[in-house]
């Protein structure tokens, strides 16, 4: 067995020699657990202490968001050298919010998500034209309707051409509804597992998609977690934020909690076309949270106030309750223990 090796801290041109080989891939590697996307990180292992992760993506490395998050006031990794498909990211270890769902935790998360969230992304950022809005979201329900309820859920598209369309305009509709009302800027992917938890806070990661989108869309993100059962007074706590937003910002009770409501819907839905995908790729390793998130779907959908909404609201809620509800084929085979 080869022994790791350690810097000493001064030895400042022997660490920048074994971090160019690092990112050329001279030096051993382990990789990480693998996310949804198709970017893939690992540690090494000759220098466990060598304090950088190597990332192999198809995407560069998120410089101007990282940057602007930083001039924020938000705590983010520092990314360091790259080439073609590879860089280097500053390694803060391995403990992920989901590991201590701590209400403190939750505290620091929120102030950090407020040094962003009422800022602009200057001229020339590369998101600064990019929205979450009505036409991502149609693509985003899209993927719910063909990779979760067509080919993880078995609907039949050849024998359910009625509901079908319905789910079809279900999906405009809440589309429509979800993109409504105040925006400010969102991270886009927030919870738990993208959120560190270093000796100096959270830290943010995985923010290269940070752009403007419906108000409540990142509180949303977190209330509906689909990898972890939240404490009580972390939902305490996330609910009285949403609250307190709609107050500042002067929406009407009643709107405010609409217009959480759609987004949310959306959100999670978007959540389970996500992990349809990964799981009808083999990705077995989805399973729960894909439970988790068909569960907060539900709650959403079961409230009955919006049974009883006009029209295409009304409408839209029973399809897609419907369709969650059924259980028109068990999961694949491989899968069949996990359920």
């Amino acid at each position: 067995m080869t022994t790791p090796l350690t810097l000493p801290p001064h030895a400042g041109r022997e660490r920048l020699a074994v971090r160019r080989q690092w990112l050329e891939g001279r030096l051993p590697g382990h990789f990480l657990n693998p996310e949804a996307g198709p970017r893939r990180y690992s540690r090494c292992t000759s220098w466990p202490d060598l304090g950088w992760l190597r990332v192999t993506s198809p995407a560069p490395p998120p410089r101007a968001t990282t940057r602007f998050l930083r001039d924020c006031g938000v705590r983010v990794p520092n990314l360091g050298a790259e080439r073609e498909g590879v860089y280097l990211v500053e390694d803060l270890g391995d403990r992920h919010l989901a590991d201590d769902p701590a209400p403190t935790h939750y505290r620091d998360l929120l102030r950090q998500w407020h040094l962003f969230a009422g800022r602009r992304l200057p001229p020339g950022h590369p998101n600064a034209a990019l929205a979450l809005d009505a036409p991502l979201f149609r693509s985003e329900l899209a993927q719910f309707r063909e990779e979760y309820l067509i080919a993880w859920r078995g609907l039949d598209p050849r024998g359910a051409g009625a509901q079908l369309a319905r789910l079809r305009q279900a999906c405009e509709w809440l589309a429509e509804a979800a993109a409504a009302g105040p925006r400010c800027l969102q991270h886009r992917d927030f919870h738990s597992r993208n959120v560190l938890l270093t000796a100096h806070g959270v830290a943010l990661i995985d923010h290269q998609d940070l752009r403007p989108g419906p108000l409540y869309y990142d509180l949303a993100s977190l209330l509906s977690d689909a990898y972890l059962d939240l404490p009580g007074a972390v939902e305490a706590r996330l609910e009285t934020e949403i609250g307190l937003l709609g107050v500042a910002i002067g929406l009407d009770p009643d709107h405010a909690a609409e217009h959480y409501w759609a987004t949310a819907l959306q959100r999670v839905l978007k959540a389970l076309g996500t992990f349809g995908k990964l799981l009808n790729q083999g990705r077995a390793d989805y399973r729960s949270a894909e439970r988790r998130a068909r569960r907060h779907a539900l709650a959403l959908l079961g409230d009955p106030r919006h049974h009883r909404a006009p029209g295409r609201a009304r409408d839209a809620v029973q399809v897609l309750h419907e369709c969650l509800l059924a259980d028109r084929s068990a999961p694949p085979a491989a899968f069949e223990s996990e359920v």
